[in-house]
């Protein structure tokens, strides 16, 4: 099935992980922190838990914290920047809105606008930036899979010893941290993991404090399922060998959709270059003139097809996204293409053989 759902934690835990959440839930595993031979085994499959997960994310062990809350990491990442209360707090224009929403908190906000592809604009990056400024940036956009420069734009905070917080929650593993960072956030479902667990990285060789903490040195809630966090580990191993697998040809699907929509569709947006080092392989955002986003979701529906309108980076999906609006695409008539491990090209040639054709029947009845 074509399916619109990474934005929105749609796709289906991996079968590894749902193997491992069963058994788990099953067994009824023990707190890790208690004194009983059954508590002493949760530690021990928590721990293996936490390296499968660092070899995969490729960070140190002592740098992850399990949280139960993953829609809070990255404000709280944020937040405990040692220079957070007293500095500039800059991020991109089409960052998610939890994110943007952080800049009320700081002394001062510099929002940096992007070109009409979704890079940040990197002058106006380095003219925002000071050695106290905390950098919010998304490794790829949740919504239209355009990926930030990473090997470039960290080097640039990092030569100023600024706090730089990176947002994973669309790329996952599939964009690898750069050599210079702060703090990450991945959620586990950013590769098919369960919904309710996230990772927050925090690199060892950086300041930060956890702005929640209370008479506490603890830098995470430690409310988090000890099961879902089994199933993480088991997903992301699972994740990683699919995508080794499927990357490429899934991306050729997203190829030859963005070629096909644009041949067969008049007045239509593609958002992204498409350049395979500026997006993810996965994901695709469309906006077509002179129809209703809404309206084109329950007509997909209706053939099988599960896509999604609106912005993907507020709550309310029905709500225009901010993000197309910063790079200066059509708000309306937009739906989300997110490509799972395993589609049948059929399916993909199916979708694009209707769409033509589903289009112009909106737009003749839009006109009536």
């Amino acid at each position: 099935m074509v399916t619109a759902g990474a934005f929105d934690g749609e796709h289906p835990l991996h079968p590894a992980g749902a193997e491992v959440l069963r058994a788990a839930f099953e067994r009824g595993w023990a707190r890790p922190d208690g004194l009983s031979a059954a508590s002493a085994q949760s530690r021990h499959l928590l721990s293996s838990a936490r390296e499968e997960i660092a070899a995969g994310l490729g960070v140190r062990t002592d740098e992850i914290e399990f949280w139960g809350e993953p829609a809070l990491i990255s404000p709280v990442a944020i937040m405990g920047a040692s220079h957070f209360a007293h500095g500039t707090f800059i991020a991109g224009a089409t960052e998610r809105q939890e994110i943007l929403a952080v800049g009320a908190r700081a002394q001062s906000m510099a929002t940096i606008p992007v070109s009409e592809i979704g890079l940040i604009d990197r002058d106006l990056l380095l003219e925002a930036l000071e050695s106290d400024s905390t950098v919010a940036i998304q490794a790829a956009n949740i919504e239209t899979g355009v990926r930030q420069n990473l090997a470039d734009l960290a080097p640039l905070v990092g030569g100023l010893g600024a706090h730089l917080h990176l947002d994973f929650a669309a790329a996952g593993p599939l964009v690898k941290l750069p050599a210079y960072w702060s703090t990450a956030d991945f959620p586990a479902k950013s590769w098919d993991g369960p919904a309710g667990l996230g990772i927050m990285v925090i690199n060892a060789n950086q300041r930060w404090a956890n702005p929640l903490a209370i008479n506490t040195t603890h830098r995470a809630p430690e409310s988090f399922s000890l099961p879902l966090a089994l199933a993480a580990a088991a997903s992301l191993t699972g994740w990683l060998s699919d995508s080794a697998r499927e990357a490429e040809r899934i991306r050729s699907l997203i190829t030859l959709m963005r070629t096909v929509i644009k041949q067969t569709i008049v007045d239509v947006d593609i958002a992204g270059s498409g350049d395979a080092n500026q997006s993810l392989p996965h994901i695709l955002s469309i906006s077509i003139l002179n129809v209703s986003g809404e309206e084109l979701v329950a007509a997909l529906a209706r053939e099988g097809f599960a896509v999604a309108s609106g912005s993907a980076c507020v709550a309310t999906a029905i709500e225009p996204s901010h993000v197309l609006r910063a790079m200066g695409q059509l708000t309306h008539g937009n739906i989300r293409i997110s490509l799972m491990h395993a589609v049948a090209e059929s399916e993909v040639k199916k979708f694009l053989a209707l769409l033509p054709g589903i289009v112009d029947r909106l737009r003749m009845e839009a006109g009536s």
